[in-house]
């Protein structure tokens, strides 16, 4: 061994003196760096406090809203999930310390080489409490396994709720340890966990029902692709990188269980990784989704390193490799030495005080994006709006109705990545990011109305006619700007082979707010289409997003 293993009675001190550390360290980094990655786009969450969100559930909200109201700035945004953060280090050091003596130089090596454990203790996404929550699950699992009893069964049942309000993936902590278990479900005491869960989580499962599944339809019908072998590549080639160059994966798929938590802990580890192997046929995968499954697979990692008697000076030496790569990549967040690809490639004050002088005093809409907008809003203080158009995706902005509607009949700076027409102006941000602005007059959008498709259709016949039975729903806001707007309805077919959409257009000639009427349309060539309505102004850019999207075949 190269380091002599600590004595149980210098534990709490030596993890109290590592959880301050990154405490610390958390600190200086948030009140140091420019808001990163999604961090103002969960601000904006904030601002609109809601059991729900189009891409989340909300806790991440709820903590950006508690920071901000103690104290502004980053800092603000960052408080409690940097404290939640730093808190993900100590609860992986008592799971460790509960199933081995302590080698105090591996454990430290192992966290703070850790690329996700350190994004993720102190940047406000959601990411950042759901490892939290997920590692308290797997520390409070334990003392369950243990202690069988109401207390200890009330508790899990209020952190899986919690896990759950963190971020969806909570969910495969929960399937994978039960898996890890069968004999759980003889136990009176996991109903008891279930039922609480369920309870606490309702006001978010009533927010989907009320709003029609949005998140759900987002991921099970507006991410799938056609199948190919592309993401899949990807996918194991950026875990590959991640998780090494200690290999921490094989290391914890290497380590053999020496009790029932022990085979929890690899059964998520393993379970993790290859649920997102399976997803990787069907759509891209981000990198950063497996962050779930670290903080047990450090833990056996650690187990593993642990007991090895060969290797061990190359294992200590790659370990230090991470551990000054991780350190460059802190310093450079909040030094800016170099461009990292969507954490400080924007360079947002610079962006928000450009775009602001630009616009004259209009307002500003932005157009296909959510990041910009709202690091605007941040930066400035202004409020500014965003607009998407099905080629891009849906954002929490199509769920903002009271914020679309101050925009409304107002000359607006449209700020784009092309040119809309001959007025639009290039406005160069230093670091070659470059926009384009248009002032449009009149700015109307139509993101709240909502198209429903009353039969909808799997198959269809190439350049036969069919019929749709439709409906539209607005609010009585809408409806009034659909009587003042020469407004239209655009039915798209997308066919991912060929990207060449079928358009269909009728003349909107009345607001009918609920009342099915008849729309005749020819099918297009034979391919799997993707298809949707869209309520577009005449002046609008872009086709908008308003019902939402079915799956059919044309034979």
């Amino acid at each position: 061994m190269l380091a002599n293993h600590i004595k149980k009675p210098f534990l709490v001190n030596k993890f109290m003196w590592l959880l301050g550390c990154i405490l610390v360290v958390n600190i200086v980094q948030a009140c140091s760096s420019a808001l990163l990655n999604d961090e103002p786009y969960y601000w904006i969450y904030a601002k609109y406090l809601s059991w729900g969100y189009f891409d989340h559930p909300p806790m991440i909200a709820f903590l950006i809203k508690l920071g901000s109201t103690i104290v502004g700035g980053e800092i603000g945004v960052r408080l409690f999930p940097l404290l939640l953060g730093s808190g993900t280090f100590y609860l992986i050091c008592k799971i460790i310390a509960g199933e081995a003596e302590i080698n105090f130089k591996l454990l430290a090596l192992l966290l703070f080489s850790s690329l996700f454990l350190n994004l993720y203790s102190f940047l406000a996404i959601p990411d950042t409490p759901l490892l939290f929550f997920g590692t308290l699950f797997l520390y409070l699992y334990r003392r369950y396994l243990d202690r069988d009893n109401i207390a200890n069964a009330a508790l899990l049942g209020l952190i899986t709720a919690l896990l759950l309000y963190a971020k969806y993936h909570g969910i495969l902590i929960v399937l994978f340890t039960v898996m890890s278990n069968p004999q759980l479900l003889r136990r009176r005491s996991f109903y008891l966990i279930a039922i609480i869960a369920l309870v606490l989580y309702a006001p978010h499962i009533y927010w989907e029902m009320q709003h029609d599944y949005p998140t759900i339809r987002f991921q099970f019908a507006g991410r799938t692709e056609a199948l190919g072998i592309q993401h899949t590549l990807s996918y194991l080639g950026e875990q590959a990188a991640v998780t090494g160059p200690v290999i921490l994966l094989l290391f914890s798929i290497l380590y053999r269980p020496k009790n029932q938590f022990q085979k929890t802990l690899k059964y998520n580890v393993i379970g993790v990784f290859i649920f997102f192997l399976i997803s990787s046929v069907k759509a891209m995968v981000n990198v950063h989704w497996t962050a779930i499954a670290w903080p047990p697979m450090l833990c056996l990692s650690y187990l593993y390193i642990d007991k090895l008697t060969t290797v061990t000076k190359l294992v200590y030496g790659l370990l230090v490799i991470n551990l000054v790569a991780v350190i460059v990549l802190r310093l450079n967040l909040s030094l800016d030495w170099f461009r990292i690809p969507n954490f400080n490639d924007k360079n947002p004050k610079m962006m928000a005080s450009i775009l602001k002088g630009e616009a004259n005093g209009r307002p500003l809409v932005f157009d296909n994006t959510y990041n910009e907008p709202s690091y605007y809003a941040f930066y400035t203080g202004q409020e500014c709006f965003a607009v998407n158009d099905i080629w891009y995706k849906k954002t929490q902005y199509n769920y903002l109705p009271g914020l679309e509607q101050k925009f409304q009949d107002k000359t607006v700076a449209y700020v784009s990545d092309g040119a809309v027409d001959k007025t639009s102006r290039p406005i160069v941000i230093p670091r070659e990011k470059k926009y384009y602005l248009t002032f449009i007059n009149h700015f109307t959008s139509f993101t709240g109305v909502n198209v429903r498709i009353l039969n909808t259709v799997s198959d269809l016949k190439s350049n036969e006619k069919a019929t749709f039975h439709v409906s539209i729903d607005a609010s009585q806001p809408e409806i009034e700007r659909l009587k003042s707007t020469e407004a239209f309805l655009i039915l798209t077919f997308t066919n991912n082979k060929t990207q060449v959409p079928a358009y269909y257009t009728y003349p909107l000639l009345e607001p009918i707010n609920g009342k099915p009427f008849k729309l005749t349309f020819k099918a297009p060539p034979p391919g799997s289409y993707r298809y949707q309505f869209s309520v577009v102004a005449k002046q609008h850019i872009g086709v908008g997003f308003n019902s939402n999207i079915y799956h059919c075949k044309v034979n």
